[in-house]
């Protein structure tokens, strides 16, 4: 209550008397080094988040991402494993309400836009990348041929479950799963996913080999304002404990990965803390068997290049 009052002064106060009582409760560690962070107490934040991931197995709260934040530890390339999943199990319950309600979510009708109904004949198969509670998969069902998702969490994939509306569901981590997938897809689609993958290089790379021949996805990044940056190809750690990328370096980890970029834009997401959220929207695709890409592009070549 005192945090949410702005009080983080007496917030802080409170939660050093009650450190006394519990000196191990590692919730209230790490509500510590968060409230200590706000304050500008660096040094006693970056113990507090040791003095957690001493007394926990698993980091579930992310305190490695605290201390990159504090300059107390390297970015990782990505949130860890098990601070994502028990950040989406302990949503689950009040996701779709959340996010379609108070957040004015977007994603999901970006992703439909931009997909379409695939013609005639559909959009064939399509993989839902870190698909939640199914709030994508319920606008694309009817175009596809057999539709498949995959997210980190249990409570996530529950609610999926119920809907009813997919073919096949995995519990695991998305880039893993692009490197070994059931079947290849004609369209893979990734929205509000990849803000929790830092380096997109492997998540690239596995989009070609998921994809068909010819096949497209379609994903977003929060966006970063590179403008007046010396450095524009970036990705870079945010204090929501998410990833901020470029456009620019969406572009080369695409090309480098072999993809042809075919649309890019950018929109507003969603609603955060009351303020627009910002997104580049991509659509990539895996050239057909045979086309050839100009090196370092991400472009199709007009005219394949001919050896002698």
């Amino acid at each position: 209550m005192l945090i949410d009052q702005g009080d983080l002064a007496g917030a802080l106060s409170l939660l050093d008397q009650t450190r006394e009582l519990a000196p191990d409760w590692v919730d209230l560690i790490v509500l510590t080094g968060e409230t200590q962070a706000r304050l500008g107490l660096r040094d006693e934040a970056v113990a507090s988040f040791r003095r957690y991931l001493g007394l926990s197995d698993a980091d579930r709260h992310g305190a490695m991402l605290h201390l990159a934040l504090l300059g107390a530890a390297p970015a990782p390339d990505m949130t860890q494993t098990p601070y994502v999943r028990a950040l989406f199990d302990d949503f689950s319950d009040r996701f779709d309400r959340s996010l379609l309600q108070d957040l004015a979510y977007r994603g999901p009708a970006l992703a439909a836009e931009l997909i379409g109904t695939g013609g005639p004949d559909g959009l064939g198969s399509v993989l839902d990348l870190g698909c939640g509670t199914g709030l994508v998969g319920e606008r694309l069902r009817v175009h596809c041929a057999w539709l498949d998702g995959i997210d980190l969490s249990d409570g996530m994939l529950e609610k999926a479950r119920a809907k009813k509306i997919y073919d096949g569901l995995y519990q695991g981590d998305v880039a893993a799963f692009l490197f070994d997938p059931p079947r290849l897809y004609d369209w893979i689609v990734a929205v509000d996913v990849l803000n929790y993958v830092g380096a997109l290089d492997q998540v690239m790379t596995g989009l070609g080999l998921a994809l068909r021949s010819g096949g497209r996805a379609v994903f977003t990044v929060e966006a970063l304002d590179t403008s007046g940056a010396a450095e524009r190809e970036v990705m870079r750690l945010l204090p929501t404990l998410r990833y901020g990328h470029s456009a620019e370096y969406v572009r080369a980890m695409a090309a480098a990965a072999r993809l042809t970029v075919l649309d890019q834009r950018t929109e507003v997401l969603r609603l955060e803390a009351g303020k627009p959220l910002s997104a580049h929207v991509f659509t990539v695709q895996r050239p057909a068997d045979g086309a050839v890409v100009a090196a370092g592009s991400g472009e199709l070549d007009p005219e394949p290049r001919i050896s002698s």
